[in-house]
């Protein structure tokens, strides 16, 4: 029997940062997971990924993997890279009829920004933690941004004014910002 398919597709655009973790809710339903078979093709290379209750048609693509929790069908993708960006369809069938269609366009940043500081006179405190905490290193570059154009912040000179002046910094220091495991251009 062939499948019917599905009259309506959900459009969902995700942005997420390499190296993360993230997860989709493909339908909320009260059937069982085992009853249910879920497939994700990836439609910019009209490719299989996964087909559940089957095995993943490449070993390639075992970052990927279906659960149910409550009433959620839920895809994750583990250590997302930057060839994941594309669009994928997640099916979801019982029996033979599609009972939904979700299309991702899947959006992969190469790092993540982390939140800015607003510098105050004097020292300010350039803190960097992450939540949920991640158990591996990574290289954090702090920029200082004035007038949108980035810094490194090892390399920023205030600008120069002799020492009785009484003027005021036209430009002053407007952000500085932090980014984790990433080149910045």
């Amino acid at each position: 029997a062939t499948q019917r398919r599905c009259k309506q597709v959900h459009h969902l655009n995700i942005n997420c940062v390499q190296a993360d973790n993230m997860s989709i809710s493909c339908l909320t339903t009260t059937h069982p997971l085992e009853s249910l078979t879920v497939k994700l093709r990836r439609t910019s290379q009209n490719k299989d990924i996964l087909i559940y209750p089957n095995i993943s048609p490449a070993s390639e693509h075992q970052r990927w993997s279906v659960r149910k929790d409550a009433e959620n069908v839920t895809l994750d993708l583990k250590d997302i890279r930057l060839s994941d960006h594309g669009l994928y369809d997640c099916q979801v069938y019982k029996d033979q009829d599609c009972l939904n269609v979700i299309r991702l366009n899947l959006k992969v940043k190469e790092c993540k920004t982390l939140d800015s500081v607003h510098p105050t006179p004097g020292s300010v405190l350039l803190p960097c933690s992450e939540h949920p905490p991640q158990n591996r290193t990574e290289q954090v570059t702090w920029k200082v941004i004035i007038d949108h154009q980035l810094t490194d912040i090892s390399q920023y000179r205030p600008p120069s004014h002799p020492s009785n002046s009484t003027k005021k910094l036209l430009k002053p220091l407007e952000w500085i910002s932090a980014y984790k495991g990433c080149r910045i251009y």
